[in-house]
């Protein structure tokens, strides 16, 4: 299926293309490049049916049940989401109960044992920057990173989020090797929720 012929569905069952983008989380402009690509993939089709909570497409559940392993370092990054054409797919699995999720190899230390250099982690997009589960793990997408922390309330106040690393490995000094940092919300483009992983073991 084209872009455009994607398009026509949309608009054919009174989509609205700006709300559809809102609800996608992604910027209308980006919504706007998916319509115009040659390809319009099928997870872009599953995403619109889970959005609108209706199958405007037809996508089969072999489909639905895909999830994209992406060739992106979690340790750097350049200010884009993980749901644009910029990312390049290199693998699927298939794992039911992580339908919608988006995979991406970890890199670093940082997070070790609870994730391990080689790890897959498995992530959902958080529409809310201030509707946090603290103490959870979330990848957060600044302008120039991609990060890897379970995030806490920072002693800044509400404006700020705390990023803390899982490792606690010191230097000689006995300060932490990744020590805590606060961040403003506002400096944050993207929160993805972690949801799952597969060691390197199991891919």
């Amino acid at each position: 299926m084209t872009g455009l012929e994607a398009k026509t569905i949309l608009q054919e069952n009174g989509i609205n293309l700006s709300e559809l983008a809102a609800q996608l989380n992604i910027s209308p402009q980006a919504f706007s490049s998916r319509l115009n690509a040659q390809l319009f993939k099928k997870s872009y089709q599953l995403e619109i049916n889970q959005a609108l909570k209706r199958s405007i497409f037809d996508v089969s559940k072999d489909d639905e049940f895909r999830q994209p392993i992406l060739d992106i370092r979690i340790c750097a990054g350049n200010g884009i989401g993980l749901e644009g054409d910029e990312n390049k797919v290199i693998e699927y699995v298939n794992i039911p109960s992580l339908s919608g999720c988006i995979g991406m190899t970890v890199y670093g230390e940082s997070m070790y044992p609870q994730y391990k250099p080689g790890d897959v982690i498995f992530v959902r997009p958080v529409t809310d920057k201030y509707d946090i589960d603290f103490g959870q793990t979330f990848l957060v997408i600044t302008h120039s990173d991609r990060l890897l922390k379970m995030l806490y309330e920072s002693d800044k106040g509400p404006d700020y989020l705390r990023l803390s690393s899982y490792n606690i490995d010191t230097k000689p000094d006995g300060e932490r090797l990744y020590p805590d940092r606060d961040i403003p919300v506002d400096n944050i483009l993207f929160i993805y929720k972690v949801v799952g992983s597969l060691q390197r073991k199991q891919m």
